[in-house]
């Protein structure tokens, strides 16, 4: 059995969102990381066999806007301005989370073998939770995890997030990828 801490350095969580409705050309799918986190793992077994828990904790005051997801899956960090940036974040505390930016979002899962069990806890009590299969390698003593699930933003108490008069909207399911790495305690 080993006893892993979250190399923040080296760990990255990024949450794709989307946008859909008679004017969504005009909006923008987006890319956003969550920065700040910390978590611990415990593993036991090899390649193929593993099984083991993790938490992890993300503040919501360290998640940021990286920028615009082109057509090609590429991100344009200059498509914003640092001001529609701010106002991304704040709606997203305010009318994803329901929570002040010094609140914490966590996540908790259950490794056996290739197969995850994710649970999601946002600030505001509701949470979700799905399956999912993560890529899981060894890096000398380290352990690195890889995967993108979705998540339904109605699930986790999300008021629906729409422009003036409903020219579009962000869609319901947003995709989050992660590639975190964990290290000896």
């Amino acid at each position: 059995m080993s006893d892993l801490v979250l190399d923040s350095a080296r760990s990255r969580i990024r949450i794709h969102t989307f946008v859909e409705g008679l004017f969504a050309r005009f909006a923008h799918d987006l890319e956003l990381a969550c920065g700040g986190l910390s978590g611990a793992a415990r593993v036991t077994g090899e390649d193929g066999t593993r099984t083991g828990t993790t938490q992890i904790e993300a503040p919501l005051r360290e998640i940021a806007v990286t920028g615009v997801l082109g057509k090609d899956g590429q991100v344009d960090p200059r498509a914003l301005t640092p001001t529609e940036r701010r106002e991304i974040v704040a709606k997203m505390q305010s009318d994803v989370f329901h929570a002040h930016p010094s609140a914490m979002m966590r996540v908790e899962a259950t490794l056996e073998g290739a197969l995850a069990r994710v649970r999601v806890h946002v600030p505001n009590g509701k949470g979700v939770e799905v399956v999912m299969e993560t890529e899981l390698t060894s890096e000398g003593r380290a352990l690195r995890a890889r995967g993108t699930f979705e998540i339904s933003l109605s699930s986790i108490g999300s008021n629906v997030i729409k422009a003036p008069m409903g020219a579009f909207r962000v869609k319901d399911h947003v995709r989050v990828s992660f590639d975190v790495v964990f290290q000896p305690a």
